[in-house]
């Protein structure tokens, strides 16, 4: 059994904490028991995911851990490599330097997504990281793939999950969103939705 002492952060599902065996894994836990099945649903995610995305997400095990807080998840813990301290989420970088320089990093993460047809609905600055490498250059790390296909409104029929434009329209507002908050002055990347926005009907890569 794992014993979680070092609290790094967390939500109102569930709480993170510096892995005591290794300092370079994360293990996430959910405050609510009914909560758990997100956690082994982010698993599958991963495991799906990585193909497309393995530049930007971090590796996961492939099962739950115990701990003193219950099952938990473990995963990279995204660090500097310069200095080994934690990467500050994509909020936090903002608000000590602006995003200007690293949007070429976050962009990349997006474009990945649109070409991919990969339907996230949650950007949420906190569920991106900013990582410095050791050249210093910067790179941008997406953190949190619960949000995958989990568009949290109250509708009943839920089409985008079926219907590829639909979740495009969605992702596509949502990603202009995150560039408002940002602050930063336009979304570059509107050429490439409209190309994409009717490239396929039906949704393709899902859980």
């Amino acid at each position: 059994m794992l014993y979680l002492t070092e609290y790094i952060g967390g939500s109102a599902v569930r709480e993170c904490y510096v892995h005591p065996l290794d300092r370079n894994l994360c293990v996430k836990v959910v405050k609510h028991k009914a909560d758990l099945p997100e956690l082994t649903r982010e698993i599958s995610v991963a495991k799906l995911l990585a193909p497309y995305l393995k530049d930007y997400i971090v590796r996961y095990d492939d099962g739950l851990v115990e701990t003193d807080k219950g099952l938990g998840l473990v995963c990279e813990l995204v660090r500097n490599e310069d200095d080994g301290e934690l990467a500050l989420s994509l909020a936090q970088y903002q608000e000590r330097f602006g995003a200007e320089n690293v949007e070429p990093e976050l962009r990349k993460v997006l474009e990945s997504l649109i070409r991919d047809n990969l339907f996230f609905y949650d950007f949420n600055r906190s569920n991106f990281v900013v990582k410095r490498m050791a050249s210093g250059a910067k790179k941008v790390v997406f953190i949190d793939l619960k949000g995958f296909h989990k568009n949290h409104y109250m509708g009943f029929l839920k089409m985008e999950r079926f219907i590829a434009p639909l979740a495009r329209n969605i992702m596509f507002r949502r990603m202009r969103t995150l560039y408002r908050e940002l602050n930063l002055s336009e979304f570059p990347l509107d050429s490439l939705c409209r190309e994409k926005m009717f490239s396929s009907f039906w949704v393709d890569v899902k859980l």
